[in-house]
């Protein structure tokens, strides 16, 4: 466990000339040889922050002070050589990038050290554009998994409180019609967090899909904190209404989906009017909406199954039809489903339909369920086409 000392304070004991900057990742260069150690510190002193320091025991109580960002090592060093010191720098911080530099080809302490997460086996001398080029990939990947790690801890702190509320909740004999709401819809969200966060442990590695992943997961978070007063605007007479792109919206959520483990044994069979479906509502509301929809039908398909989504224009009416082949509503449940008391004790896709009917009501919509048990459920939506 690490002591969590100020680093600029490292710096002072260590000598080293350069200012520490908190908004510069920071390398550290363990090597028993000057030279080494002083050109590392050259190459990226303007860059990084640097710390040199000549044996693996001096390394390793940098490591038991502070995190650091990259570790560059010599395997051969007296004293404690570098497989010994990565062993130990591993029960300090297990995911740290290392570089190990040797100045021969020894296999035996490459497989070695490839058992402890190195990352690059580089010979001395090294090719100094090859170094920079591994060291930056280095930082951009710790850089993204603690990210990751961040919002996954601050995902989890939410769905535990969530959790606790929602229990309290079933607890109380007079539930509230809001309270419920806020909970179903939250809960929705964090369903679609969860796959994110699922995708995007696996796929770190790739900067491109990996970030793309963090910016997904960001803005469902800050959804999530924002839905409580989403919805309490339901309830007041002044909104945002604004022209909402009812293809485009789908398109996102399709793509969204399609990428999440929530709906990898579903298939999204989407057509869609070719001229524009634009309607008035809240963009946020509406989305919001037609997630519900996606999840509910996603969630009822056990095994293999489809969504077929169709939008289509009946005159100045736009119809949005989703239609699943899941496990279906029992007739005497859909009335229920759309009672916003009404709390399943089952995995079934009634969650949040209740805010959904709300919604498109809202906004002068029309919702339609149709559901067979056995069969799938489909779900239609009608809106009156905004006039541009």
């Amino acid at each position: 466990m690490q002591e969590n000392t100020n680093p600029k304070d490292i710096f002072s004991q260590l000598g080293i000339k350069e200012k520490f900057d908190e908004k510069k990742p920071t390398i550290l260069v363990i090597d028993d040889e000057l030279g080494p150690r002083e050109s590392i510190r050259m190459i990226f002193k303007n860059k990084y922050n640097v710390i040199p320091v000549e044996s693996g025991e001096r390394g390793i109580e940098v490591i038991k002070k502070i995190k650091v960002d990259v570790i560059i090592l010599d395997l051969k060093m007296g004293g404690k050589n570098g497989i010994e010191t990565l062993e130990e720098i591993r029960k300090y911080d297990e995911k740290v990038p290392v570089i190990i530099l040797t100045g021969y080809g020894d296999m035996e302490s490459a497989r070695k050290a490839m058992h402890f997460g190195v990352i690059e086996f580089m010979t001395k001398p090294f090719d100094i554009p090859e170094l920079e080029s591994i060291v930056n990939r280095a930082i951009e990947k710790i850089r993204i998994e603690r990210e990751s790690e961040r919002l996954k801890d601050e995902l989890s702190s939410l769905n535990s409180k969530l959790l606790k509320k929602f229990e309290e909740i079933e607890k109380l004999a007079t539930i509230g019609q809001m309270s419920t709401e806020v909970i179903h819809e939250i809960n929705n969200l964090l369903t679609v967090i969860h796959g994110y966060i699922q995708l995007l442990l696996q796929e770190v590695s790739s900067k491109e899909l990996t970030m793309k992943y963090i910016t997904t997961i960001e803005s469902e978070i800050k959804r999530c904190k924002n839905i409580a007063k989403n919805i309490m605007e339901l309830a007041k007479e002044e909104y945002e209404i604004e022209d909402v792109n009812v293809n485009e919206t789908i398109e996102k959520l399709i793509n969204f989906l399609r990428e999440s483990k929530l709906c990898k044994n579903v298939n999204f069979n989407v057509e869609l009017e070719k001229s524009p479906m634009i309607i008035k509502a809240n963009k946020n509301h509406f989305h919001q909406a037609i997630l519900n929809l996606l999840l509910n039908s996603a969630q009822s398909i056990e095994k293999e199954g489809f969504i077929d989504i169709k939008t289509k224009k009946f005159g100045d009416l736009m119809i949005l039809e989703i239609k699943d082949n899941g496990k279906g509503i029992p007739k005497e449940t859909i009335e229920k489903v759309l009672d916003p008391f009404y709390i399943s004790k089952e995995k079934t896709n009634g969650i949040g339909l209740s805010f959904t009917a709300k919604i498109i009501k809202k906004y002068g919509g029309n919702f339609e369920i149709k559901s067979e048990i056995g069969k799938g459920t489909e779900f239609k939506i009608i809106f009156p086409l905004s006039q541009i």
